[in-house]
């Protein structure tokens, strides 16, 4: 199933995810901590339609949840919502919390079906995200690689093939792979070592597209070009292991 999020659009996996766990509903109040959750907050979470609830009605539920608010029953009716909102360009839910959450959910002990759905929401918010926007997060890729287990598909729905948005953050990007890889060892300390070396084979095969961009760039926008030039630089003396930059 997760193979083939790469070719979902981030809607359709939305939808799909909805769908999957439609069985899930929250029978009464969730449990709340009534020194920090108020008998307000929490109804209005009960009450209204899920696909119709505010980011601001599930921002202060998304970092309590099942530590003072609810528990992981609770969680897994609110997560299509949850996703739903903290993917979006303009989020004010944190996608780091949505997803240390899931860990604590034990989400990886859910049905296989749920499993694949929230994978393929991650991987289609990924290519959406790495392909068409010019902000990338590394510490948010740590955390894909953290839930997926693996650095490989989302190499592969990276695509820097052409000048675009997926070019231009891998050129931004490579200057920071310090720091990349530190949140990947932060996040993935038993299998670091391996994602890093797949991550450096990855931007080595990259090296004719830097150049061949470079030459277009050249004498179009000297800036990026120099841009370009560092990261085809920096790329072309990378060591294969973890060393740094």
């Amino acid at each position: 199933m997760a193979s083939t999020a790469a070719n979902l659009s981030l809607s359709e996996a939305l939808a799909a995810l909805y769908a999957t766990f439609s069985h899930q509903q929250l029978r009464q109040l969730p449990d709340a901590c009534p020194c920090c959750i108020t008998a307000a907050e929490n109804r209005v979470l009960f009450t209204a339609p899920l696909a119709g609830l505010k980011e601001a009605q599930l921002q202060r539920y998304a970092f309590k949840a099942m530590t003072t608010w609810g528990n992981a029953a609770d969680f897994r009716y609110f997560l299509p919502r949850l996703l739903e909102l903290s993917l979006r360009p303009d989020a004010e839910i944190e996608k780091e919390t949505v997803f240390s959450k899931l860990e604590l959910a034990d989400w990886t002990s859910w049905p296989a079906a749920e499993q694949a759905a929230v994978r393929e929401v991650l991987l289609a918010w990924w290519a959406q995200h790495i392909q068409h926007e010019c902000f990338f997060e590394e510490e948010v890729l740590g955390w894909l690689i953290r839930l997926l287990g693996t650095i490989s598909p989302l190499l592969q729905a990276w695509k820097p093939a052409a000048l675009g948005w997926a070019f231009e953050n891998l050129v931004r990007t490579v200057p920071n792979l310090n720091e990349l890889e530190h949140h990947i060892r932060t996040l993935n300390p038993a299998d670091a070592t391996q994602h890093s070396m797949e991550l450096r084979q990855w931007l080595g095969r990259q090296l004719p597209v830097l150049e061949a961009d470079f030459f277009q760039e050249e004498t179009r926008n000297e800036e990026f070009a120099q841009a370009i030039s560092l990261a085809h630089n920096l790329v072309a003396a990378l060591p294969a292991t973890g060393t740094p930059l």
